[in-house]
């Protein structure tokens, strides 16, 4: 006999002068979460929930959620913003690098990574922001010829291949994964993290295309192919820079 797939449906509602991404499934209980690094509000009820019973339920666990938001925050460390100047500190796969700016003619820009300096090179005219995606577009090639090493070894090691995988400038998620499509979007931002944090977000987002949600059979899978994976997005959480 085939295996049900049961299909989520999820909205973004506003409550409390915040969102909060609700989602509906087959389940019997109630399951509410804050999610690490922003304090993310999940929710997740049985499918016959009305949008009043949501709202009653949001509201009697008020007093909890922001106390754990304020929890979850204060746990993060919020780096201060880089202005892209020769002596910011920029980590590049969990080392601390020191940024050196050199102005170079023309209009093209590169960047180069040597010991523990990484080197921007840009034309003297280029505003923070530029500079900023100079080295976002580094960190994505970065990631991109890692993963392009790494993803045959880890779908053998789930069972399940990715029909594609890519990369974007994400702030609040470390990856997503379209179950349907078989596409797997990380975060350029891992870049700036140890090896182990892009392991295990890549294990955590093929895992999807065996369950579609974060349910037990989901997490038992996690525990086979990645043992520590509780462990490493404590770590990984704890240290999110998106800047």
């Amino acid at each position: 006999m085939g295996r049900k797939t049961y299909m989520i449906e999820e909205n973004i509602i506003p409550w409390a002068g915040q969102v909060v991404t609700v989602q509906k499934k087959a389940i019997k209980n109630v399951y509410l979460k804050v999610l690490p690094p922003e304090g993310r509000v999940l929710l997740s009820v049985p499918r016959s929930f009305s949008p009043g019973k949501i709202k009653e339920l949001l509201d009697s666990r008020k007093a909890w959620i922001l106390s754990k938001q304020k929890a979850v925050r204060e746990q993060v460390r919020v780096p201060e913003k880089r202005q892209y100047v020769t002596g910011d500190k920029l980590p590049v796969w969990g080392k601390i690098c020191q940024l050196v700016v050199r102005e170079v003619p023309g209009d093209r820009a590169r960047v180069a990574c040597k010991g523990d300096r990484v080197l921007l090179m840009v034309p003297a005219y280029a505003t923070r922001e530029q500079r900023r995606q100079v080295i976002n577009d580094w960190y994505r090639h970065q990631l991109e010829r890692v993963v392009a090493s790494e993803k045959n070894r880890l779908e053998a090691l789930v069972g399940k291949k990715a029909a594609e995988w890519r990369f974007r400038d994400m702030h609040t998620r470390w990856g997503t994964c379209n179950v349907h499509a078989r596409r797997i979007w990380l975060s350029i931002h891992l870049a700036k993290h140890p090896m182990e944090a892009v392991r295990y977000v890549a294990i955590h987002e093929l895992t999807h295309l065996w369950e579609a949600n974060h349910g037990p059979e989901f997490k038992a899978r996690m525990d086979r192919y990645y043992p520590r994976w509780r462990e490493v997005r404590k770590q990984l959480n704890a240290l999110a820079d998106f800047e």
